[in-house]
């Protein structure tokens, strides 16, 4: 009794740190919900965006429909575009970067899905199949009834082995759909695109872009200390040496910020606007963020079957031949 009392205060303590868990499962079983936020939210854009081309000024709850948008894109979109229409600035390049980067973002999520959903299938269905397994063994082999305890730690030890390959595969996943960012710089793609279009809405707005930049550091210093440090936060200071990451993903967001910084000092120096070429840089630095992160989930299939013959296939042999020995070995004493 004192041990199974135990067990369960054990098991009761242990729950909150199934959370990393549970927010895998959420995530990848709630894409569908989520890519269909996406699509609705692309649909509204592309209609505010038809509204000003053909003429007509969109109404006030259209305007204010953007800050209900999918976390963090409607606050961001709608602060933007609130601070446009007041300075009078042109919104209609600013509402086709926020289209672009909201179907980037649904691209990778459909794309992670599709490459992952047959080895997320195999996993699932063999990590059902260790208790369905079990539940035949224990009617066909004789003598497994009358040492049920043991049979049944067997049981939950390999299904323990499938639920780490299920984990294993969620967090392969994971990486692949951030293009293997360490967890702790997976926030970096959002804020350059965040500082980005912040810092063009100062620019359109009518603010010098060594203005706007230093302007839009301000953001960086409260969300990405290290990212800005990685930028340099002075226009005109001295540049950082190339980054040490050996992740391409990283080296890219660090080199799209000082390319940024170079076309502002040539087009300060030049006396020319900035505005065509940062938008030129911007959409470069998209597609390789995309080609990059496309090709980690072109290999992620491949990845995935290591949990299969790592871990599953192994639990799967352990239950059968552990059954094995328990009704012979019982058998026989």
């Amino acid at each position: 009794m004192i041990i199974w009392t135990l067990s369960f205060l054990c098991l009761f303590f242990a729950v909150p740190h199934f959370s990393p868990l549970t927010q895998k499962l959420k995530e990848h079983f709630f894409q569908s919900h989520t890519l269909e936020e996406l699509k609705i939210s692309i649909a509204h854009l592309r209609l505010l965006k038809e509204c000003l081309e053909s003429g007509l000024v969109p109404d006030r709850e259209d305007w204010a429909r953007t800050e209900k948008l999918p976390a963090p894109w409607g606050v961001l979109f709608h602060s933007s575009l609130s601070e446009l229409r007041n300075q009078g600035a042109p919104i209609l390049p600013s509402l086709e970067r926020m289209i672009l980067s909201l179907e980037e973002e649904r691209e990778l999520m459909l794309e992670a899905k599709t490459k992952s959903s047959q080895a997320f299938g195999q996993v699932l269905i063999s990590v059902l199949m260790v208790p369905f397994f079990g539940f035949i063994l224990y009617f066909l082999l004789p003598g497994l009834a009358e040492y049920q305890g043991l049979f049944l730690s067997l049981v939950c030890f390999c299904l323990l082995l499938g639920m780490m390959a299920f984990y294993w595969m969620l967090t392969m996943m994971e990486h692949a759909r951030y293009g293997r960012v360490s967890r702790s710089h997976r926030t970096w793609i959002l804020a350059s695109k965040v500082f980005f279009e912040r810092m063009i809405a100062d620019i359109s707005g009518g603010h010098p872009p060594d203005l706007a930049w230093s302007k839009s550091m301000e953001f960086m210093h409260q969300q990405e200390p290290e990212l800005l440090q990685q930028w340099g936060a002075q226009i005109w200071e001295k540049f950082p040496l190339r980054s040490l990451s050996k992740n391409a993903v990283e080296e890219s967001i660090v080199q799209f910020g000082v390319e940024i910084r170079r076309s502002i000092q040539q087009s300060l120096t030049e006396g020319r606007g900035s505005l065509d070429r940062l938008d030129s840089i911007y959409r470069n630095y998209l597609f390789d963020l995309k080609m990059k992160i496309s090709r980690e989930l072109q290999v992620l299939p491949n990845a995935c079957l290591k949990p299969l013959f790592i871990l599953v296939l192994p639990s799967v042999m352990l239950l059968l031949f552990g059954s094995l020995a328990i009704s012979f070995g019982m058998s026989i004493q």
